[in-house]
């Protein structure tokens, strides 16, 4: 009896063990978090600056930037009154310039009939000052509706920016001229977003559809090859990239479905496959980035700002993929 006692009482030594070492674990992950706190602050995107060591986040609601330190301190940056709604954001820590997509979304506090989904543009800022650099309209060079949404650089410094509405790729060159870079009637599946997250490597552009959850890969030295990428299933509200190496993409992933996809690709993305899911830990996220080796994913509650009569919240996380 007394070896049975033994016997029992050690598993449950053991289950004990394992399981406060299933809660460790899990306390670790999430202390890899970051939460700050800003009023109503409703950050699409973010971008991480190695050289300051900081998060800059942009601000749908006020149109501002800011930063967030890894101690989750957040600190005004840029106010100008130009900027509705801040989206895609991306700094160039090499040459010093911050860049920022400006659209309205129709949910900024400087909304207005005059620019309400009509707005693409791309302002640039030093990354270290604020100071304001430059100011690119793209709307002048398409027709239609229009919202600028994330944007990528290459290694020469010329910038790839989404329009979700029209939906096309803008091209801003390093003489500062702006075009129409690549567009395809694939790009445009129904009416509100189409266009949205859009990552680099190599000589492609690999850009994203959130109506139908597609993913292209555009050229860049002939923008009119378009081709889809073979995926296993379609990844709809697709919103946030992040290329973590030529193989792995991120994909932040919400309308309703609140989760980060992780993509492979060993054939230079003509197929992909998903190897890893993880769900937000708070609604609507929406962009990833790398911090020293790890990847942030911001969990914008965004869903809050834009539904009637949802209570507004003004905290936020940085969550640890």
């Amino acid at each position: 009896m007394r070896t049975l006692n033994s016997q029992i009482s050690m598993r449950k030594s053991l289950l004990n063990m394992a399981v406060g070492a299933a809660v460790l674990a899990s306390n670790v992950a999430m202390a890899g978090d970051i939460h700050f706190t800003a009023d109503q602050l409703y950050a699409e995107s973010l971008t991480w600056s190695s050289q300051q060591h900081v998060f800059m986040v942009g601000s749908v609601k006020h149109g501002t930037v800011g930063k967030v330190g890894t101690d989750g301190k957040y600190t005004p940056f840029i106010q100008d009154t130009r900027l509705i709604s801040t989206l895609g954001l991306l700094v160039d820590d090499k040459r010093n310039v911050l860049w920022v997509t400006n659209s309205d979304p129709g949910a900024g506090d400087r909304s207005a009939e005059a620019t309400r989904g009509k707005l693409a543009a791309v302002a640039t800022f030093n990354a270290t000052t604020g100071k304001p650099l430059a100011y690119y309209d793209l709307s002048k060079l398409n027709p239609g509706a229009h919202l600028a949404n994330d944007l990528v650089l290459d290694a020469s410094g010329n910038a790839y920016v989404t329009d979700s509405f029209s939906p096309v790729v803008y091209r801003v060159d390093t003489d500062g001229h702006a075009s129409v870079f690549a567009q395809d009637p694939r790009f445009k599946t129904g009416d509100g977003f189409n266009l949205n997250g859009i990552a680099i490597h190599d000589d492609y552009l690999l850009i994203g559809n959130y109506n139908s959850g597609k993913l292209f890969r555009v050229d860049i030295k002939d923008p009119s090859k378009v081709d889809l990428v073979n995926i296993p299933e379609a990844i709809k509200g697709a919103d946030g990239f992040h290329l973590i190496d030529g193989q792995h993409l991120v994909v932040v992933q919400n309308a309703g479905t609140d989760e980060i996809v992780e993509l492979l690709s060993k054939d230079n993305w003509r197929t992909a496959q998903i190897v890893r899911r993880e769900k937000s830990e708070a609604s609507m996220p929406s962009a990833a980035v790398d911090a020293d080796g790890k990847i942030y994913v911001l969990n914008s509650r965004i869903d809050t700002l834009f539904r009637q009569g949802a209570p507004k919240v003004s905290d936020f996380i940085l969550q640890q993929f």
